[in-house]
């Protein structure tokens, strides 16, 4: 793959001999980022330095009875980054971490991911995942959406057997909800605080937003299986529950790309055997949305808007004049770089979710006069490209 853009560069300082649990604090930290489906992690033993404590470490005769530093070197996606470095902030403690952006140039194997029916989702799903009960306060299912910046939150009987799900869709479409959950913390503190008033004087609670006929899957259902679920019905994510009913874990379909990206990398050292038929791969082409909304790159910010919130996407690509794309404007990043003054007024624009709306005169000339508001100010660059051909997989 190439061309994928900015990403983060992490680099862990530990000493050789660190443990964890028992365990080698460097195999914790390699092993947690491999299962969560990690771009890649190197490490690199060091033949001299010190840490805060100035003790020397060296590969000298006369010190070489203790700890060689080492360094672990992972390259990932911002986002993913941004999800798997509070889990290792935590495994590592005292030790020194460092994060700086570079440009990932190229990354991935030469040949197509496919997903391995040998795998099962117990291999990785989200254990224990987040659970509320169905008598949880509405304002309370937001808040965790918000804080924790969580998706979706199983609704379980105090005995743990799974009844429900509550997504975002859920609060906007049966808990009046008037933004997506991961919008509402670019608002103001009085403004979002005016907002979960009014969700608790609704009383209602997750048995009333909740979707209570979930689509699940066992821990041993294969990846391939759970792909074609999600596809099947259009769903971002999967219960699992046991044969009890009992809620085991989550799976999203961001867990099972990242299985499937990481599958071709996966087979050095696994016993010979009849290998695996590979499936047909449909190409970007077939599956991307054809008609994306689009601006140019000096479009005002009444234009971006209306283009951002024409369609369920809730994001325009940004072109130059041949028709190329330059970078991409989200709901989220016009929230975030607008003046917090204009935030309100804008959500309640985003809020809406009438397909092809038109902004009203008075609408249009309210954003006329913001400051720094042209597409190409407001747009997230560079943009990562694929060619149609381009396996989708």
């Amino acid at each position: 793959m190439e061309n994928l853009g900015e990403g983060r560069r992490v680099r862990i300082y530990l000493m050789e001999g660190a443990r964890s649990h028992g365990h080698s604090l460097r195999q914790e930290i390699v092993g947690y980022l491999r299962r969560h489906g990690a771009m890649g992690a190197t490490v690199f033993r060091g033949i001299e330095g010190f840490g805060p404590h100035h003790r020397l470490h060296s590969d000298t005769i006369e010190v070489l009875m203790l700890d060689l530093p080492i360094v672990i070197e992972w390259i990932d996606t911002p986002e993913r980054v941004a999800q798997l470095l509070p889990e290792i902030r935590t495994l590592v403690g005292e030790g020194l971490i460092v994060a700086d952006t570079v440009e990932i140039v190229t990354h991935g194997p030469s040949v197509p991911p496919r997903l391995d029916d040998r795998q099962t989702i117990e291999a990785i799903m989200t254990r224990q995942p987040a659970t509320v009960f169905p008598e949880t306060p509405i304002q309370n299912l937001v808040e965790l959406l918000v804080d924790r910046n969580y998706r979706a939150l199983p609704v379980v009987d105090h005995a743990g057997k799974l009844i429900g799900l509550v997504t975002n869709g859920d609060l906007i479409e049966r808990g009046g909800l008037s933004l997506r959950a991961e919008l509402l913390h670019f608002l103001e503190p009085e403004a979002l605080g005016q907002l979960m008033s009014r969700l608790a004087e609704t009383g209602l609670t997750a048995a009333g937003v909740m979707t209570a006929d979930v689509v699940t899957v066992a821990p041993d259902t294969s990846l391939g299986e759970a792909a074609h679920v999600m596809a099947l019905k259009r769903l971002k994510r999967l219960p699992v529950v046991d044969r009890d009913g009992q809620l085991v874990g989550i799976v999203s379909r961001v867990d099972v790309l990242r299985a499937a990206a990481v599958g071709a990398l996966t087979t050095v050292g696994e016993p010979e055997g009849e290998a695996l038929p590979a499936p047909p791969s449909a190409t970007v082409a077939e599956v991307m949305t054809p008609e994306a909304p689009a601006v140019a790159a000096d479009a005002g910010l009444p234009e971006v808007v209306e283009a951002v919130v024409s369609t369920r996407l809730n994001r325009a690509v940004v072109v130059d004049e041949a028709r190329r794309p330059i970078g991409v404007v989200t709901d989220a990043e016009l929230l975030r770089r607008l003046d917090p003054a204009m935030r309100p007024s804008l959500a309640r624009l985003l809020m809406r979710k009438l397909p092809f709306m038109r902004l009203s005169d008075a609408e249009r000339e309210a954003l006329r006069f913001a400051q720094g508001t042209r597409a190409a100010e407001l747009m997230i660059a560079p943009v990562l490209t694929v060619r149609g051909e381009t396996p989708a997989l």
